[in-house]
């Protein structure tokens, strides 16, 4: 499906060679925004300056995540109206924060520009990159309904004050557009019971939760927290979807934010478990924060109910498979692609231009004199030729691919990587975020992954 890139002339790119949002069929995707402007609370309208005390000690910090709150807000709600759809036709925000701690500031602003809010996860990032450094960066999915299509005017399925499960935040746990239903970024926290008690052991989840409770208290030390903290989540996920008459067979896609990559090879057994046979697509990154109050994940999941009749197909990857999850997953017009990392066909990850075909050698070589760490350059484009076979194996072409975000471990290395992307597709780009977290793929010698989204 060809894809339309947005001009909004009042919206500076924070990526200079991306679109600030790219239209493709009835869905919107937002490229990542940054503030532009404000650097306070003298520069904000007097709307912005409720949390203002009035002393310059005490306003210096909270103004400047205030200021940049408003003006990633003020943007995308230019870039909604450019694009022909409004704030409450978001379906999924991400929200990246330099400092978990001045949360509530941005909560606060949140509150005034989007009343009914869309699902979102809200992640604590090493830095906020971008025409400098940031506070907050956000990146989005819009529908842009039409007559007789797809998508819906979105119907909120979960709201902020649900009492069988009140979010943690200023969010909807879930909406609905059409046949397809937007889950915020869940965590294992207990939001229903007095105190909103932490998950943190087997003893905290029912006998069904504890599987992998091996009764010693060592292993359970170590395994019980990211395992039972994964089952409840998973298990609620699953609740809601009951709810609106789904299940776990309907999740098509599925986002992982563990604050410990360590946590990564006992999550995966969970998730097995919970995705025997019918697998979703699926991307596991490190953050530098995840939830709060000691949370190791937060899961964000999309599903698209059978019932529609839309066809769902899964496309198996062209080597080895890295972890339990098809290389697409297509849903009606939408494919979604599980992570791509710098692996070889066996599942290996690259460590250096040697490790690649003749082709990704002549690209590579050149550029292993100015990566940061050995093995980036190699690694982004093994990820960019699993994001080309996938794609083909799919039925699309790198220009079907409408979003892309890419997970670095510092902001230095955005050089190589679109060095390496433009060997690869240099126009019609995807709408674009860059992430800097401490943990880019689901193992600690993943140096990149990229998240993509199609649409045919």
């Amino acid at each position: 499906m060809k894809k339309t890139p947005v001009v909004c002339e009042d919206v500076t790119p924070a990526f200079p060679s991306y679109p600030v949002a790219v239209r493709a069929g009835e869905l919107l995707f937002v490229s990542g925004l940054r503030p532009a402007g404000p650097a306070g609370f003298a520069d904000l309208p007097e709307a912005g300056r409720e949390q203002m005390q009035g002393y310059p000690l005490a306003d210096l910090t909270e103004g400047r995540v205030v200021a940049d709150s408003w003006a990633v807000h003020d943007s995308l709600e230019k870039i909604l109206v450019a694009a022909g759809t409004h704030r409450d036709q978001v379906l999924r925000q991400h929200i990246w924060q330099r400092d978990k701690r001045y949360f509530p500031s941005y909560e606060h602003v949140r509150v005034h520009w989007q009343p009914t809010p869309a699902p979102s996860s809200g992640l604590g990032v090493t830095d906020v990159i971008g025409r400098g450094r940031h506070w907050i960066g956000v990146d989005a999915i819009a529908a842009c309904t039409q007559e007789g299509g797809v998508f819906g005017e979105r119907q909120v399925l979960t709201d902020v004050y649900n009492p069988d499960l009140p979010a943690a935040s200023h969010y909807c746990q879930a909406i609905r557009s059409g046949p397809f239903a937007f889950f915020a970024g869940h965590i294992p926290i207990k939001t229903a019971e007095p105190g909103k008690p932490l998950v943190n052991s087997y003893d905290d989840v029912p006998e069904e939760g504890r599987f992998l409770s091996t009764g010693r208290s060592h292993p359970d030390s170590r395994h019980g927290p990211i395992a039972s903290q994964t089952w409840y989540v998973y298990n609620e996920l699953s609740r809601t979807l009951a709810g609106h008459g789904m299940d776990m067979e309907d999740v098509v896609n599925v986002s992982i934010f563990l604050g410990d990559l360590r946590d990564f090879s006992t999550f995966h057994r969970v998730h097995n478990h919970f995705f025997p046979e019918v697998q979703p697509s699926l991307c596991v990154v490190g953050f530098d924060e995840v939830g709060h109050r000691g949370t190791r994940i937060e899961i964000e999941i999309t599903a698209m109910d059978r019932r529609s009749g839309l066809a769902r197909q899964s496309f198996p990857w062209q080597g080895a498979a890295p972890f339990a999850a098809p290389a697409v997953t297509q849903a009606g017009p939408v494919c979604y692609l599980s992570g791509m990392v710098g692996v070889d066909e066996a599942g290996a990850v690259v460590r250096s231009a040697d490790a690649l075909p003749e082709a990704g050698r002549r690209a590579v070589s050149p550029m292993e004199d100015i990566e940061r760490r050995p093995g980036l350059a190699a690694q982004c484009w093994m990820a960019w030729e699993q994001l080309r076979a996938s794609a083909s194996g799919a039925g699309m072409e790198l220009a079907d691919i409408a979003m892309t975000r890419v997970y670095l471990s510092d902001p230095a290395d955005l050089v190589v990587y679109e060095a390496v992307r433009e060997t690869f597709i240099d126009e019609d780009l995807p709408a674009f975020e860059c992430v800097i977290v401490h943990g880019p793929g689901p193992v600690a010698e993943a140096l990149v992954q990229i998240d993509a989204i199609g649409v045919k």
